[in-house]
């Protein structure tokens, strides 16, 4: 699949430290990227692996959790997917492996807070995309995002996790008072909590001509949809992209670290999207017909994660 792709990140006009963290990997052994200028990857069978965090902790913690919590996906599924036998590359494979990767990233940010008294407590979002066989397999947690652009609208492919958007689904709070809300960046789930995750995963068609967008809040929650819209609609390359999208941020206050990742689809080999055409982004879990072979992929995974 031809990608092409950029990254950026930057601390904001108010934060000293940044604490996101961006991960380009390629599954197939290229040394991933991550926080680092970002390169050519050969980009094989296993597909590309892009992942957003946003740490938390305060001080040099939440740069421990956002870069312990992605390097720990990475390796998770270099070995447990990147290395698998062709004839076994299924999409169930490819969705436990992924879900897994979450909860083994989730207990090395803990292992790693129990260990050293200096950043206990600390934890980080995540967002990320496997990009593989035509489409984007996402997964989430907390509030960073992921937004697609395809025949000039935008789509959000994730729901926040946060205390804010729960209130809101119950009805207790509006859309408006939502994005006032003194605790609308509390999120509900993320990276180092002792509890048990709820690791939802999604597959997204891809279209020639798609946009990817991975971002932190201190991105989304600086520039809103429709700017959002209009600066990825110019046609630009993904890095020019990506600088007008922190240029806005900052102009809006720059209150927070910002971090985006940038994927443009242009492969030829994918196909056109139809006018209308939705994002027909679609969550992925196991019906009742499936269990069975869920359930030995999972007991495949519990086995090789011990």
């Amino acid at each position: 699949m031809l990608i092409d792709y950029a990254a950026i990140t930057h601390p904001g006009k108010v934060r000293k430290n940044n604490e996101d963290a961006y991960l380009l990997s390629a599954l197939d052994g290229d040394e991933p990227i991550l926080n680092g200028p970002v390169r050519p990857l050969s980009v094989g069978e296993p597909g590309l692996l892009v992942a957003v965090a946003d740490g938390m902790g305060g001080a040099a913690a939440g740069e421990v959790a956002s870069h312990e919590g992605l390097a720990a996906v990475s390796l998770f599924l270099f070995g447990h997917w990147g290395q698998v036998e062709t004839a076994a590359r299924q999409e169930l494979v490819l969705v436990q492996a992924l879900r897994t990767a979450v909860t083994q990233a989730s207990a090395a940010v803990l292992r790693y807070s129990d260990d050293d008294r200096t950043v206990r407590g600390m934890g980080s979002t995540l967002t990320a995309a496997v990009l593989w066989n035509g489409c984007a397999y996402l997964a989430q947690i907390g509030d960073s995002r992921a937004y697609l652009v395809r025949g000039g609208q935008l789509h959000q492919l994730t729901e926040d996790q946060t205390l804010v958007n729960d209130l809101v689904a119950q009805g207790t709070l509006t859309l408006e008072q939502a994005r006032v809300h003194p605790q609308r960046n509390m999120i509900t789930q993320a990276l180092g909590s002792p509890q048990a995750l709820r690791v939802g995963v999604a597959r997204l068609p891809l279209r020639r001509g798609d946009q990817l967008l991975l971002c932190s809040d201190g991105l989304h929650g600086e520039v809103p949809n429709h700017q959002l819209l209009d600066l990825l609609g110019r046609g630009e390359q993904p890095q020019q992209s990506l600088e007008l999208l922190l240029e806005a941020a900052l102009d809006s206050g720059g209150r927070d670290n910002i971090t985006g990742v940038l994927l443009s689809l242009r492969d030829p080999a994918l196909p056109l999207p139809k006018p209308g055409e939705s994002s027909g982004l679609k969550p992925l879990d196991p019906d009742q017909a499936e269990r069975g072979l869920w359930d030995r992929v999972c007991a495949f995974f519990r086995g090789g994660a011990s």
